[in-house]
């Protein structure tokens, strides 16, 4: 099958004829829920519930916020700017009163 001729919204089988059908369902279908019993499938289950994720939840996220805030803060530029007469009146006024108009832009640091 050339990947031109793929359609992935297709059936792979003929699903009008019956062993079509069949043969998409042993497909989908995973055929050792059948045969093991159900203690072993309750089990199974319990895996997911398990007393340890809590604490493996815990220590990763306390190892993101370890490495990962500082490395995005790094990653990411801090330092930004604006125009002077984008900013509010009485601050604008004041940088006005000391610099002039010597200064079009203000720097300052975004922070966390």
């Amino acid at each position: 099958m050339a990947l031109s001729s793929f359609d992935i919204d297709a059936p792979r089988w003929d699903q009008s004829t019956f062993m079509g059908r069949l043969k998409h369902f042993f497909n989908i279908t995973d055929w050792r829920t059948a045969i093991l019993p159900d203690s072993r499938l309750d089990e199974a289950k319990a895996l997911r519930i398990t007393y340890l994720h809590g604490p493996i939840q815990v220590m990763m996220v306390g190892a993101f916020l370890v490495f990962m805030v500082p490395a995005a803060c790094s990653l990411f530029p801090q330092r930004c700017s604006m125009a002077v007469s984008k900013l509010e009146p009485e601050l604008r006024d004041s940088i006005v009163s000391q610099y002039g108009d010597a200064v079009q832009r203000v720097y300052f640091n975004k922070g966390l």
